[in-house]
C-alpha cells in the first residue's frame, strides 16, 4: 500500500515565489510536520494542501499568498476538498493507498468525505505545538508498525 502525506498550509510563508517546501518553511509547524511526513512517505509522495492551490507538490512554484480555509463557507470547503481528492485520483488508486493527513480540522474535514483509508492525527488536537507530542507518537507508533 502506498502512503501519501498531505501536510497543510501554513500563514506564516516567504514573500515572493518559491518552490512550495520552502515558501512555507517560514512556519516551525510547517517545518516540524515536513519531516515527520519524510519519515511517513516517499518524498514524491508528500503534497501540501493549500486553501489557494489545492494539492501542491513540494518542488511547484509558488508565489505568496495570503487566503485560508477558515474565511471560506462550508459549501466552499466542501467543494475544495472534492477538488483536491479528484486531483489525488489522478496520481493515486484510492484502494491501495493510505493517506495521512497532517492539518487543523478546517482542512480534514473538507477532506475526509472523500478519502479512503485516511487517517488524521491532528484532527481535533490543531496544529502547533499541543500537537507536535500526538504527532510524535503517529510516528513513533507508524514506524513500529511499518517494521514489524
Amino acid at each position: 500500500m502506498t502512503t501519501v502525506v498531505l501536510i497543510t498550509c501554513t500563514k506564516n510563508k516567504h514573500k515572493g515565489t518559491h518552490k512550495a517546501e520552502y515558501l512555507y518553511s517560514k512556519s516551525s509547524n510547517f517545518v516540524k510536520y515536513l519531516e515527520s511526513a519524510k519519515l511517513l512517505a516517499n518524498s514524491h509522495d508528500i503534497y501540501i494542501i493549500s486553501a489557494l492551490h489545492k494539492l501542491v507538490p513540494l518542488d511547484m512554484e509558488v508565489e505568496w499568498y495570503d487566503y485560508t480555509l477558515k474565511d471560506r463557507s462550508d459549501e466552499e470547503n466542501d467543494a475544495w476538498g472534492k477538488n483536491v481528492a479528484e486531483q489525488l485520483e489522478k496520481l493515486y488508486d484510492f484502494k491501495d493507498t493510505q493517506f495521512i493527513v497532517l492539518a487543523d480540522d478546517d482542512y480534514c474535514s473538507a477532506l475526509k468525505p472523500y478519502l479512503l483509508n485516511v487517517e488524521m492525527p491532528l484532527k481535533g488536537v490543531g496544529c502547533g505545538s499541543g500537537g507536535y507530542n500526538q504527532l510524535d507518537y503517529y510516528v513513533n507508533d507508524f514506524m513500529q508498525e511499518r517494521n514489524k
